[in-house]
């Protein structure tokens, strides 16, 4: 698995870890409420600020160009990402999994590449979310957004990759 796309959250967040169900049926659950819900919520909201930041700050040399244009092409990604896994891979595990669930826990794994590539191009195209100097709120908002959107799915990525997935992967499955 790739490294992380950026650096995570402050030193105070990283030191205390999230508190995660050992059972991978409560795990499911959890990713689904805590990162698909949250990941499909923000997107939609962070489109429509970078919508109004780009229509304001037209010609800003520090406006990144099609910015809301990669936020618009990341949600479908990451939506038909998580369709796969909320109507396929999950439902498979919550029944105890079966000897072909390597094959889509192998493409969930590409598709995580992906995102996180599409991640890194997000996280450059913002400067490493840092809004210019004298940025306005909304814009400083919008890559705050953006930060913890990325963060989010560094994190919902290396649960699956190395939580979840790996409950799946023994020889009786």
């Amino acid at each position: 698995m790739s490294e992380t796309v950026m650096p995570a959250g402050s030193p105070e967040a990283r030191s205390v870890p999230e508190m995660l169900p050992a059972d991978p049926a409560a795990l499911i659950d959890h990713i689904l409420q805590r990162y698909h819900e949250v990941h499909r919520r923000e997107l939609d909201e962070l489109i429509a600020a970078a919508r109004r930041v780009e229509t304001v700050h037209a010609g800003h040399p520090d406006l990144p160009d099609g910015l809301s244009k990669l936020l618009q092409d990341i949600k479908p990604e990451l939506d038909m990402h998580m369709c796969k896994e909320e109507h396929i891979l999950f439902p498979l595990m919550k029944q105890g999994g079966n000897a072909m669930i390597g094959q889509p826990i192998s493409m969930m794994m590409i598709d995580h590449e992906d995102h996180l590539a599409l991640g890194r191009l997000l996280y450059d195209m913002t400067a490493g979310c840092i809004a210019p100097l004298g940025a306005c709120r909304t814009w400083r908002g919008l890559y705050d957004g953006i930060r913890k959107l990325l963060d989010d799915l560094n994190e919902h990525i290396r649960i699956e990759n190395t939580i979840l997935f790996p409950h799946f992967s023994g020889p009786e499955n």
